[in-house]
C-alpha cells in the first residue's frame, strides 16, 4: 500500500501549486503502479502523467483513453473521485489506515480458512497471496492478476462498506485459487465447454463469497444480508428470463457448430462482459456474475460440493447436472 501516501501527498499539493510531471512519473514508477500499467496493458505512462500533471485544471475533453478496450473510459469514469480526493485528501487518508488496520495476520489467516471450505478436500490451495491497495486509475475495485488481488482505495465506502470488504478480499482470492486449479486443465476442449465454464469464475465467487441471492440458486449464509459487495446482482436479477434464452439459443448453436470463437467473443463483449448492458451508468457487477451464480449455484445447492467442480472440469455435464435440480428451468 506504500504508493497511497506518494499519491495522497502529490494531491494535497495541487491545493497551493501546479503539477509537476516528474512527480507524477516518480510516482507512477512505484512498483504497485507498474503492476496496474500491466494489469491494463498500458505500454506507456506518458497520458496518465499528463493527466495527473493537470488534475484539477484539465478540460473534460481533453482526458485521456485509459487504454484500448473496454477500460477505455476509466479515467474519465473517475475523474470526479480524482477532483474529490484532491479537494479532501483527509478524507481518503483515513480510509487508508482503515484499511490498513484491516489486513492483520488474523485476518489474512480466516480468510485462507474461509477460503478453503469452498473447494474439495484435498485440494492444493494457494497461499499467502499478494494485496496490492493503490489510489487506482482504473475502473476496477478488485481484480487477480500476476497471482495477487488488487483493491483500489477509491472503491471503498463507493462500491463496498469496509464491513463488506472481507467479502471482496475473498472474492479475489476465490479467483486465484480458481486460476490455479485451472493450470490442470487439459489443453483440448471445445468450444461449448469454454462457453459453460466461462460461467463459473465469477458465478462461483458471487455463490461463495458474496453470499448472492439468485433467481433459482439460494444464498449460501440465509442469516445474513444478501448480496455483500455485489449491489448489482437484484438488477441483473430481473434480467434472468432474457439471460437464459440466449444462453440456452447459443449451447445449441455451440451444439450444431453455427457459433464461431468470434461470435463468442462478440457476445462476451456485448452481452455478459458489457457494464453499460442495462443504462449509461456502468454497472458495479457484470451480468456474467449473476447468472452464473444461478447457472453453478442450484448444482451446490442440489448436488453440493463435488459436483460444482466435477462440471468445472467437464463442463458439459453442467447441463444435465442443472436439468436433474428440479429448479424449474431447462436447458434444451
Amino acid at each position: 500500500m506504500s504508493s497511497i501516501p506518494l499519491m495522497l501527498a502529490y494531491v494535497s499539493s495541487l491545493a497551493s501549486r501546479p503539477g509537476d510531471p516528474e512527480t507524477v512519473r516518480r510516482i507512477i514508477a512505484h512498483e504497485d503502479y507498474q503492476f496496474e500499467l500491466r494489469r491494463y496493458e498500458i505500454p506507456s505512462a506518458e497520458h496518465l502523467v499528463d493527466y495527473f500533471s493537470r488534475l484539477n485544471t484539465i478540460p473534460p475533453e481533453e482526458i485521456p483513453d485509459l487504454t484500448e478496450g473496454r477500460h477505455k473510459s476509466g479515467l474519465r469514469e473517475k475523474h470526479e473521485q480524482w477532483l474529490d480526493c484532491v479537494a479532501n485528501p483527509q478524507k481518503y487518508a483515513d480510509r487508508y489506515e482503515r484499511l490498513k488496520a484491516l489486513f492483520t495476520d488474523d485476518f489474512l489467516a480466516e480468510m485462507q480458512a474461509r477460503l478453503t471450505a469452498m473447494f474439495p478436500g484435498g485440494t492444493e490451495m494457494i497461499s499467502d497471496p499478494a494485496i496490492v491497495s493503490t489510489l487506482s486509475f482504473g475502473r476496477s475495485f478488485g481484480y487477480p492478476h500476476e497471482g495477487a488481488l488488487h483493491l483500489d482505495l477509491f472503491g471503498i465506502d463507493q462500491y463496498a462498506s469496509l464491513e463488506e470488504l472481507p467479502c471482496i478480499v475473498l472474492h479475489e482470492m476465490h479467483h486465484l485459487q480458481m486460476i490455479k486449479m485451472a493450470e490442470n486443465l487439459s489443453g483440448e476442449e471445445s468450444l461449448l465447454d469454454r462457453y459453460l465454464r466461462g460461467f463459473a469464475w465469477e458465478g462461483l465467487a458471487v455463490k461463495f463469497c458474496n453470499n448472492a441471492q439468485g433467481v433459482i440458486s439460494r444464498r449460501i449464509e440465509p442469516e445474513l444480508p444478501p448480496n455483500l459487495g455485489v449491489p448489482s446482482i437484484p438488477l441483473l436479477n430481473g434480467h434472468f428470463p432474457e439471460h437464459f434464452r440466449l444462453f440456452c439459443d447459443t449451447v445449441g448453436w455451440l451444439r450444431d457448430g453455427r457459433f464461431t470463437e468470434a461470435d463468442l467473443e462478440r457476445q462476451r463483449r456485448e452481452v455478459w462482459f458489457n457494464p453499460y448492458l442495462y443504462g449509461e451508468k456502468p454497472l458495479d457487477q457484470l451480468a456474467v456474475y449473476s447468472f452464473g451464480n444461478d447457472l453453478y449455484g442450484c448444482v451446490y445447492d442440489h448436488f453440493g460440493l463435488e459436483a460444482v467442480y466435477e462440471c468445472f472440469y467437464h463442463p458439459e455435464r453442467l447441463i444435465g447436472y442443472f436439468n436433474r435440480s428440479d429448479c424449474g428451468w431447462t436447458i434444451p
